[in-house]
């Protein structure tokens, strides 16, 4: 294992090396030791190298996804500091605004990863890699539980929230390694965009069944919609310029009516 993270996350700024990230997803899949696994990470982490911190935050995300994912989660929820990165600067390669860019890019990158963890707490759904969850208010025909529904939405809005930090300057996406953590933010911002606009769309299907309480809460989710909408449809828009590097069509959002506000003021009051 030792040798896998280490390999993993060497100095060189290009994609963390497949091979070794294979082994490490097998590994968590066949109930490797979690402290383990995260004591090595955390020890990349303390290198205080941009590079080498940046491929184990790739490495932690691929595995929450790819790896055993619930197990992970399980054990950053019981451990929250391991992915805190807040004062992270780098001390190896400070040789002007390029560095101090990454060093903020890992710090914002990071505090995602810790936002994912969160997430799951709340829901103990991941909506990125989970796929009809059970569970899920959100992909049910009729939802049952109007309280769990909002707080799914809710939920999924943070993230998106988080998510739509990551915005990476462009003097910053000459490598692959920054350029690989915007391809997973890239990711995971349409699927939970796709996620949320469901939802939403769900909420405004129960709307006018709701308890006025609820209806509140709906409306405000709302109006966060809308506004993450726009800030989603900015991120796609600074993706596409490097649209021929990602390989695959950048798409348009397809979302829910962003002009109801008032019509669903109207009727709560």
């Amino acid at each position: 294992m030792e040798k896998a993270v280490f390999k993993a996350t060497r100095k060189d700024i290009v994609h963390p090396k497949q091979k070794h990230v294979d082994t490490l997803i097998q590994m968590t899949l066949s109930g490797v030791s979690m402290e383990e696994l995260f004591m090595l990470l955390q020890a990349r982490f303390s290198e205080a190298n941009w590079a080498i911190s940046f491929k184990a935050l790739i490495v932690v995300h691929i595995l929450m996804h790819e790896g055993n994912g619930p197990v992970i989660y399980d054990y950053l929820m019981h451990h929250p500091n391991v992915l805190d990165m807040s004062r992270f600067r780098d001390r190896h390669n400070t040789k002007g605004v390029s560095e101090f860019e990454q060093s903020k890019n890992v710090r914002t990158y990071a505090a995602y990863l810790g936002d994912k963890v969160l997430a799951f707490k709340a829901i103990r759904i991941d909506h990125v890699s989970q796929k009809n969850p059970d569970g899920s208010q959100i992909y049910m025909k009729h939802p049952s539980d109007i309280k769990f529904l909002l707080l799914e939405v809710s939920t999924v809005q943070k993230q998106l929230h988080s998510v739509l930090k990551n915005r990476f300057d462009s003097d910053t996406l000459d490598n692959e390694t920054t350029f690989s953590a915007f391809r997973y933010c890239l990711r995971d911002m349409l699927k939970l965009f796709q996620v949320m606009n469901q939802g939403v769309m769900k909420m405004l299907k129960v709307y006018f069944e709701m308890h006025e309480e609820d209806m509140r809460r709906a409306l405000d989710l709302y109006k966060r919609f809308v506004k993450l909408t726009d800030r989603a449809d900015e991120y796609l828009k600074i993706a596409r310029r490097f649209e021929a590097i990602f390989g695959f069509t950048i798409p348009s959002l397809n979302h829910a009516p962003l002009s109801l506000s008032k019509a669903l003021e109207g009727f709560l009051s």
